[in-house]
């Protein structure tokens, strides 16, 4: 193996090595990414659903209150 050949084989390496190092690290920021956009997702379902039954209790509690003796003055 000439000394080219030996420069050209340890460029190479290196170059594959940066590239693998590279691509698992965009692996692991995009699995960071997916799993803060699914507690996102599961935050915002769960405020729609809270929003939900907020009203549902206010609902409640303002029939409620026409039936009780204070609701029928």
């Amino acid at each position: 193996m000439t000394d080219l050949e030996r420069e050209l084989l340890s460029a190479f390496e290196s170059l594959q090595a940066a590239y693998e190092k590279q691509h698992q690290e965009w692996q692991s920021a995009y699995e960071s990414f997916r799993a803060c956009s699914g507690h996102e997702a599961r935050q915002r379902a769960l405020s729609a659903q809270v929003t939900r039954l907020s009203k549902q209790v206010n609902d409640l509690s303002e029939k409620v209150a026409r039936w009780t003796p204070e609701g029928r003055k």
